[in-house]
């Protein structure tokens, strides 16, 4: 399998969290046009040799972390994503503010055999953290710079972190990822 593209990085507040359910989520918000997202997990490990071979071995999940890229992201989304408050026009960060659990979605494009399709990503409980900051000025050569954001993957009370779906078409992949925030969207055109 081939992965030669990703697209529309969605997060959502979560609004309740019911026991065995996943979660209920508020309005969702397109983050900026996706430039790159690298997925790490972290597992709890166990091994257990006896009679001096490996008898069991067990890996459970812990957390995960996206490290996301995205062309832009404007005041007004940041300071949902991260929890800052827009004050007359202003965003203000604080060393007190408190980023919100949400969902966050987006999708690859794929190619398996030649068969070019696409690939949706859930992930029912993340929380961010804004990532640094570059600036460069112009000279010879135009270097353009990215928002980064790092989401913290959580397991949620159904005990899902992460859900995917496969779609031979953009549209379905689209829609897909924006039912599993709870809303509804209009055809990509």
């Amino acid at each position: 399998m081939a992965s030669f593209g990703a697209k529309r990085p969605r997060f959502a507040k979560i609004k309740t969290e019911l026991e065995a359910t996943l979660p209920t989520y508020e309005d969702a918000v397109t983050i900026g046009r996706l430039v790159k997202a690298d997925r790490s997990i972290s597992y709890a490990s166990g091994k257990l040799y006896a009679d001096n071979e490996l008898a069991e071995s067990m890996d459970e999940f812990v957390s995960g972390m996206i490290a996301m890229e995205t062309d832009d992201i404007e005041d007004e989304i940041a300071a949902e994503v991260y929890g800052a408050e827009v004050e007359d026009g202003e965003v203000r960060y604080r060393s007190g503010d408190t980023p919100p659990f949400g969902g966050l979605v987006y999708y690859k494009n794929l190619m398996r055999n030649g068969i070019k399709f696409y690939k949706g990503y859930y992930y029912p409980k993340v929380k961010a953290v804004m990532g640094n900051d570059t600036a460069q000025t112009k000279a010879d050569n135009i270097t353009f710079g990215t928002a980064a954001t790092t989401f913290t993957v959580f397991r949620c009370d159904c005990d899902d972190w992460q859900v995917t779906k496969e779609f031979p078409e953009e549209d379905a992949a689209a829609s897909w990822c924006d039912e599993k925030l709870g809303v509804e969207t209009p055809p990509i055109g």
